[in-house]
């Protein structure tokens, strides 16, 4: 697919992969490693040369870089970095990244490769897009999901998952009054990207000018009324004996306990969809798997989804953004976007970015990597088309996570009243938003200090 526009020399794509903290996960980011490879095979123009770092530590190693004079030309950040990412400055002080749809100016091709962003889930170009404009393009998509033991549920008499926060109520005093049931019926972890899940079900905004996505966010609110709803049915679980305050109230502690038997259902991330069925088949567990209870049932879960995005450093000189952008494309092409959602050596599982990978997971014919694989995609697919869906895009979100996992805690553990609690937290959320606004609209604008993701 090598364009006659190529430079004669191969020009160099700096490309930055995010992947897991000490690069634990063995084949973590494989499938883009193997689409960079094809690519440079495919225009021998280019080489895009891959760097792996650390997912947490991305927005920091590219600010430093930038300082040092040697910024990627691509660079993946976390979902709840895409402020970091629009905030990060150039060494002249401009934006070091241009919004890729303004980049690709409409064009259909670049290099010979087909313009894929305008096929991207709707739920996902809402997702990534600011002010109505595609500031990146995704590369990994992930949700959470609703874990279920088939073998508890039937002996409960519980027929199939529960959809609503009602019917997992129903489910779990089904289970409660087994003889011989476990001692707990629920659990999920104190993690931000779920709570945005659960509070976009609700139709929730935490931040203004529409989440942050109709202007920059100067403002956040935690003490709404989505919020103390959702926080107070959490803490009735828990009284009832229900919920399960794992130790850290972490994604691991509560699979553990699952795993272990001692909870009928938990909340885990389809990320990890095959480690999870693996570890269930090892522990004897019959696995279901399907979509997050609703608020109610007007009102779809799937709004917010998790995952990554790759951003484009702007002013590249025209040969070498062209390679940049079309190998964004190549990335999502239809031989990519099947291996990152199936790939065996990968140890998580993307769910289907564009419109085109999710006709072939919906296909019959198509085996899907895990139990509950189309019941997440379908999931990411039915957001509504809303800010609050779309998800927040604010500065310094690890701050205002903090804040949340905080208040979350000293309800949930501690017995803090709701109201009370989530007050100080939007105190606390707004001096940290406060902190990154400052840097990002003081003149001329810097980057924000606190740039570390989760």
């Amino acid at each position: 697919m090598a364009s006659s526009n190529e430079p004669a020399e191969p020009a160099v794509i700096e490309a930055w992969l995010a992947v897991s903290p000490g690069n634990v996960l063995e084949g973590h980011g494989d499938p883009l490693v193997h689409a960079a490879e094809s690519f440079t095979r495919a225009h021998p123009g280019y080489e895009v040369r891959i760097r792996k770092v650390e997912a947490h530590l991305m927005p920091e190693v590219v600010a430093e870089a930038v300082a040092q004079g040697n910024p990627p030309d691509v660079a993946e950040y976390y979902a709840m970095s895409t402020q970091t990412a629009l905030d990060t400055r150039a060494a002249d002080g401009s934006p070091l990244f241009v919004p890729v749809e303004r980049a690709i100016a409409g064009r259909d091709k670049i290099l010979g490769e087909p313009v894929v962003v305008d096929d991207l889930v709707p739920a996902l170009r809402a997702h990534y897009s600011v002010g109505g404009e595609l500031v990146s393009v995704p590369s990994f998509v992930s949700t959470n999901v609703l874990c279920a033991n088939q073998d508890l549920l039937d002996r409960a008499g519980v027929e199939r998952l529960p959809a609503t926060w009602d019917e997992l109520t129903a489910a779990c005093a089904a289970v409660a009054a087994l003889p011989d049931g476990p001692a707990h019926c629920v659990s999920w972890p104190n993690y931000g990207w779920l709570f945005h899940m659960e509070i976009a079900g609700r139709g929730g905004l935490i931040g203004d000018n529409g989440n942050g996505r109709l202007g920059r966010a100067t403002r956040v609110r935690l003490d709404t009324p989505e919020v103390l709803d959702y926080v107070r049915r959490w803490k009735q679980l828990q009284d009832d004996g229900y919920y399960l305050a794992t130790e850290e109230l972490h994604y691991v502690t509560a699979m553990q306990a699952f795993l272990a038997g001692e909870i009928a259902f938990v909340v885990s991330s389809s990320a990890v969809g095959k480690v999870v069925s693996d570890a269930a088949a090892e522990a004897g567990i019959e696995l279901t798997v399907g979509q997050l209870p609703r608020y109610d049932a007007r009102h779809s879960p799937g709004g917010v989804p998790g995952g990554s995005s790759f951003f484009v450093t702007a002013g590249l000189p025209k040969e070498k953004e062209d390679g940049a952008l079309a190998f964004l494309q190549h990335q999502l092409n239809p031989e990519h976007a099947a291996a990152r959602m199936s790939a065996p050596s990968t140890p998580l599982t993307s769910l289907p970015i564009t419109r085109a990978a999710y006709r072939q997971a919906m296909a019959a014919d198509w085996a899907e990597p895990f139990s509950g694989f189309r019941r997440a995609a379908e999931q990411v697919a039915s957001a509504e088309p809303t800010p609050a869906a779309a998800g927040p895009v604010l500065g310094n979100f690890n701050g205002i996570y903090t804040a949340i996992h905080e208040a979350i805690a000293d309800v949930v553990l501690r017995g803090a009243d709701p109201a009370e609690r989530f007050r100080a937290a939007t105190e606390q959320a707004q001096a940290a938003l406060d902190r990154h606004n400052a840097a990002a609209l003081a003149d001329p604008p810097v980057t924000p200090a606190e740039l570390r993701a989760g």
